[in-house]
C-alpha cells in the first residue's frame, strides 16, 4: 500500500478544516500503511503549510513529544515525534484559553528552550551554544480526533497534538539550573494534577532538543534563531480542568499560569 500525494493533501486538508472549525474527524491511520511515519510527517507538513498559506501565520517554534520511554513503548516506537508551533499558538503566562476553541483540551508542563542562533551543528555542545534561555511552559494539547489519540501515525499527522504553548514568567540562562533534577508540579485550583522530574525527558530535557536538531537538519529544516522549542512533558498529560487557575512550577525556573475558560 503506497500513499499518493493526493491522499496526503486530502488528509491534511481534513485536519486543517477540523482545526479551523473546531470539530473532530475519523482517524487517518486506516488510509496509511501501518507505522508509515514518513507519510504521517508529510501530512503534518502540509497541514502546517495550509495554515501558513491560508491564515497568514508563520512558524516560530517546534515541539518534541513522546520523550517518555513508557509512552514510547505504549505506542510501539523507539523515538520521539515533533510538530510545528505557529505565532498564533503562543500565549503569555496568565492566558485565558477559550474552551470553545478546542475539542478536548489536555494539559502538560515542560521546559521550553529559546534559541539565540541557528543550529547547524546538532552535537550537544553545538545545541547548548545556540540556546538563549529556558522557561517553564504549558503545552496546549488538543487533537482533531474524538476519544483517545489513536495510532502513532494519527498523532504525527495531527501536528503531534500541539495546539499551542503558554510561556513562563521567568527567563533563565541555560545551565543555571540542573534540568535533570528539576521538579515540576501542576496544580489546578490548588489541587495537584501531575508532577515529575526533568530526567523523565530522555534523561535530560536538552537531549530532546538535540534529537530535534538532528532531525531538523536531516529533513532540511534546521532550527533557527528565535525559535521556541518544547522538550516534552515532564509529568503525565491530563485533562485540563475548566475555570480554575492552573499553575506549573519548575524548580529554579519559576512558574507558568493559564486558565481554560468555559465561557470563552
Amino acid at each position: 500500500m503506497s500513499v499518493t500525494r493526493e491522499t496526503i493533501s486530502e488528509i491534511a486538508r481534513e485536519l486543517f478544516e477540523a482545526k479551523r472549525g473546531v470539530y473532530t474527524v475519523p482517524y487517518v491511520s486506516p488510509r496509511l500503511p501501518e507505522r508509515d511515519l514518513d507519510s504521517a510527517y508529510a501530512i503534518s507538513a502540509e497541514f502546517a503549510a495550509l495554515r501558513e498559506r491560508e491564515l497568514g501565520v508563520r512558524r516560530v517554534g517546534r515541539k518534541v513529544g513522546l520523550t517518555n520511554a513508557l509512552v514510547q513503548q505504549r505506542v510501539g516506537i523507539d523515538e520521539p515525534d515533533y510538530g510545528i508551533i505557529h505565532d498564533d499558538m503562543v500565549h503569555a503566562s496568565g492566558a485565558r484559553l477559550p474552551l470553545s476553541a478546542y475539542n478536548r483540551l489536555l494539559i502538560e508542563a515542560e521546559v521550553a528552550f529559546v534559541l539565540k542562533s541557528d543550529v547547524t551543528d546538532a552535537s550537544r555542545a553545538g545545541v547548548e551554544a545556540a540556546i538563549d534561555y529556558v522557561t517553564p511552559a504549558f503545552e496546549v494539547v488538543d487533537f482533531r480526533y474524538a476519544g483517545s489519540v489513536g495510532q502513532i501515525v494519527d498523532t504525527i499527522a495531527d501536528n503531534a497534538g500541539c495546539s499551542g504553548v503558554v510561556l513562563g514568567e521567568e527567563r533563565h540562562p541555560y545551565g543555571e539550573v540542573d534540568l535533570t533534577q528539576a521538579e515540576m508540579v501542576i496544580t489546578g485550583g490548588g489541587k495537584e494534577i501531575t508532577r515529575g522530574v526533568g530526567s523523565n525527558v530522555l534523561g535530560d530535557p536538552v537531549n530532546a532538543v538535540v534529537w530535534l536538531a538532528e532531525t531538523a537538519i536531516r529533513t532540511g529544516e534546521p532550527l533557527r534563531a528565535g525559535e521556541v522549542l518544547l522538550s516534552g512533558s515532564i509529568g503525565y498529560i491530563e485533562p485540563w480542568p475548566a475555570d480554575v487557575e492552573c499553575v506549573a512550577t519548575v524548580t529554579g525556573l519559576g512558574r507558568v499560569v493559564a486558565t481554560a475558560d468555559s465561557k470563552g
